[in-house]
């Protein structure tokens, strides 16, 4: 099979980027064909399919030309089209995040090539136009079944009309031209994402769930652990860091906290004189891995609608337990009792509520029942083979057939 997977970067800035790389990887491991189309950047990955990238606008400087080109990337429907004419038939066209960069101007290319479009769904964009479903830091769904004019009205985007009112329009502009109408199945990364999806009006039909994959191929992890908890990943407020380091404090929890982010002078401010608190910096590669893996649990205390994080996965992977928020998608990856907790997002009493029923549990069991939900349910292998049934069943179905152009 021949799969064109689309997205704006070749290179990893983020959980959406790394998702397109692990994609692209796993195909090719399964024997597939994988043709990337990205916008050009200097920091891109090597690939030879980059003299078809299209430039994409610069909301940095955004001059008027830029401003069209966030709308309709021309550019990139001739890029696209070029690829296509030299590269010959492609089987499937698999989309992540390219609002803004390519544009809904490439779908009339590949509907007309009669080639299926997979959208996988990495964040709100398709029912919030600032793509996070957050007003003034607060989760908010306004947008969700009314009216997209609640972004101008409230704001949404950095607190500035003009944003707000250029995203809003973007969102409009985007829903004319096809960005629900000629795509054939968005993947959403949770179930919670899935629900949000059909109340913005995208057809039922048109929806499917697939979690984010983790690798379990390494060997089991050890048992036991260095009596730390350990959250890693951004340091937002959003994130929750507020109430875990406040949770932390009163309780006496010696925590560990990697990673970096807009809150990280504040957080640094907070847990000034806190022996029993760590922040540790940026942390990557086998340093992170054996943090994670030597963590009494990794807590994720988010405040926003978090989809399927990946440091849920991961710490699932190594065999560790999870404190999670009970928000957004968390709540289908940590199985209550078993092998993790939830809490009330914002609350730092039931934080340490869970922090004590993780003392009184038996950790052995909970890492054991961690890892092998993550074999089970987030494998390399499962995630494969429920990717490549999506893709056939849309080359497979009467529907597309008969959608197919003359």
């Amino acid at each position: 099979m021949r799969v064109l997977q689309i997205s704006h970067n070749h290179h990893i800035t983020g959980g959406s980027d790394a998702v397109y790389f692990a994609t692209s990887k796993l195909l090719q491991e399964a024997g597939h064909d994988v043709i990337p189309f990205c916008i050009a950047s200097d920091q891109n990955a090597p690939t030879p399919w980059d003299r078809y990238f299209p430039a994409g606008a610069d909301s940095k400087k955004a001059p008027f030309r830029d401003g069209l080109r966030y709308f309709f990337n021309a550019e990139a429907r001739t890029n696209l089209i070029r690829l296509l004419d030299d590269v010959g038939p492609v089987d499937v066209a698999h989309l992540h995040i390219y609002h803004g960069k390519q544009t809904p101007a490439i779908l009339p290319v590949l509907r007309a090539r009669g080639i299926p479009v997979v959208h996988t769904l990495h964040e709100y964009k398709m029912a919030c136009p600032v793509y996070t479903l957050q007003r003034n830091g607060t989760p908010c769904d306004l947008c969700v079944q009314g009216s997209a004019l609640n972004c101008l009205r409230h704001r949404c985007k950095d607190g500035s009309m003009l944003r707000s009112a250029v995203m809003t329009a973007e969102m409009a502009v985007s829903r004319a031209l096809g960005d629900v109408r000629l795509v054939d199945r968005f993947i959403c990364v949770s179930n919670f994402q899935h629900q949000i999806m059909e109340r913005a009006g995208i057809p039922a039909r048109k929806l499917s769930t697939l979690h984010n994959f983790v690798d379990t191929s390494g060997p089991p992890p050890a048992m036991g652990h260095d009596g730390y908890l350990f959250y890693f990943g951004r340091i937002e407020k959003l994130k929750g860091l507020p109430t875990l380091i406040d949770a932390a404090r009163h309780s006496g929890q010696r925590l560990l906290i990697a990673g970096d982010g807009a809150w990280r002078e504040e957080m640094q401010k907070r847990i000034a004189g806190l022996a029993n608190i760590e922040y540790l910096g940026f942390q990557s590669g086998r340093a992170l891995t054996h943090l994670i893996a030597r963590s009494k649990a990794v807590v994720v205390p988010s405040e926003w609608y978090e989809n399927c994080p990946m440091s849920v996965l991961e710490a699932k992977a190594l065999g560790r337990p999870v404190i999670g928020a009970r928000i957004g998608g968390i709540p289908e990856l940590v199985r209550d009792n078993i092998d993790g907790f939830l809490f009330a997002p914002g609350d730092p009493a039931d934080l340490m509520r869970k922090f004590q029923t993780l003392e009184r549990a038996n950790h052995d069991n909970l890492s054991k029942f961690a890892r092998k939900d993550a074999q089970t349910r987030f494998s390399k292998t499962t995630h494969q083979r429920t990717l490549l049934d999506h893709y056939q069943s849309l080359l497979s179905s009467p529907a597309w057939s008969a959608m197919q152009p003359a």
